[in-house]
């Protein structure tokens, strides 16, 4: 293998930098699929992952440069052709791709819908069939099986017969995500080494997005969660700053904005911590003490003033049942499955109540009816 020369060292470093230097969160993947097509003077790039389900498989993301479709054709196109769970699936299992594909570039020319033996992918370090991991008897099935499933892709995104050449980037044997170009002709020695030399910085920015899209998944199973409660709660650090609150929580605080930090410095003296708060140590490895508050007794309380409050307002008998509902912090949807009615239809009782409540807001009415004598 030659090393590459100065100018292909400086692409390289470039596209590292694209992926080692940006700040987390931030979606690389658009502009690095668009520098791969410059850099490997592809005609097409293309990047997306899998999400494998006990059904079917799901395109988890997608993105791509050079297509001659609109981004929502190939998404379905793309979703269309992984939908069926299959295994194996094409030249490589999704839910477990085979050790010898996993972090290795793979150069193969796509079947036409007329090829009578479609031309398979090729490692020139392993022989053709052992890099793919497929055991010779089952080399004319799978090949088979790869023209008549992806045929129809290939044709409606214009890459049939077209050269690819790919990554499968793992972490373990999970797919982190298909990173590849295509082009008419044959990609070059310096081309599948430049490609082979981003495989470690793709995969360590490809494990780090994934972590972060489960962490924003966790952050809103804790904000439903605590939405359905049906009492004010407030994740606190433990200096007495409130991190976040539900919508009951919330309304408590425009009233009383001191309420939980005063009642965390009573917790932590160990003296009762007041307005029926209780408090739960969350840890995390290497952050700071947090606590879960929740304000135990309210919801009880402000229902039993919804039905003084619904007759000096003068709500109908439905408009009373859903501000019961609304105390209890129940969102419009949740509502609307509980009175079998439209989402819109709840919309509209909450719009009437509001304004014979005269308040502008979901929070001001909570906090109405909590704090109503």
């Amino acid at each position: 293998m030659e090393p590459l020369d100065s100018q292909d060292q400086r692409l390289l470093e470039d596209l590292r930098a694209r992926l080692d230097l940006v700040e987390p969160g931030v979606n690389v993947l658009p502009a690095l699929v668009e520098a791969l097509r410059e850099a490997l003077r592809a005609e097409r790039s293309l990047a997306y992952g899998v999400d494998v389900g006990p059904e079917r498989y799901q395109v988890s993301y997608l993105h791509f440069s050079g297509f001659p479709i609109t981004p929502e054709a190939a998404y379905a196109s793309l979703d269309g052709f992984v939908g069926t769970r299959r295994d194996p699936w094409g030249y490589f299992n999704p839910a477990n791709p085979q050790p010898s594909q996993r972090n290795r570039e793979l150069q193969f020319q796509a079947p036409g819908p007329d090829s009578a033996h479609p031309a398979a992918p090729r490692d020139d370090r392993f022989t053709l069939w052992k890099s793919l991991g497929i055991p010779s008897e089952e080399q004319a099935r799978i090949q088979t099986q790869v023209r008549a499933s992806i045929g129809g892709f290939l044709q409606e995104c214009g890459l049939e017969r077209m050269t690819f050449l790919r990554v499968l980037v793992c972490d373990g044997p999970a797919l982190l995500g298909w990173v590849g170009a295509m082009r008419s002709e044959p990609f070059n020695p310096r081309e599948v080494q430049l490609l082979r030399e981003l495989i470690p910085s793709m995969q360590r920015r490809l494990a780090l997005e994934a972590r972060l899209r489960e962490a924003g998944m966790l952050q809103a199973a804790l904000e439903a969660s605590l939405e359905s409660l049906g009492h004010a709660a407030y994740v606190v650090t433990s200096t007495g700053r409130v991190a976040f609150a539900n919508s009951m929580g919330r309304a408590r605080l425009e009233q009383d904005a001191g309420l939980v930090a005063e009642a965390l410095k009573k917790h932590l003296k160990g003296e009762p911590p007041g307005a029926e708060l209780t408090f739960t140590p969350l840890r995390l490895n290497g952050a700071p003490a947090h606590y879960l508050a929740i304000v135990q007794g309210e919801p009880q309380q402000a229902l039993a003033r919804v039905h003084t409050l619904s007759s000096g307002w003068g709500l109908t008998a439905r408009e009373m049942e859903v501000l019961g509902r609304l105390v209890r912090g129940e969102s419009n949807k949740a509502i609307a499955l509980h009175l079998g009615c439209a989402e819109r239809t709840v919309e509209v009782h909450v719009t009437r109540i509001l304004a014979k409540a005269q308040v502008e807001s979901r929070s001001a009415l909570i906090a109405k009816c909590f704090l109503a004598s």
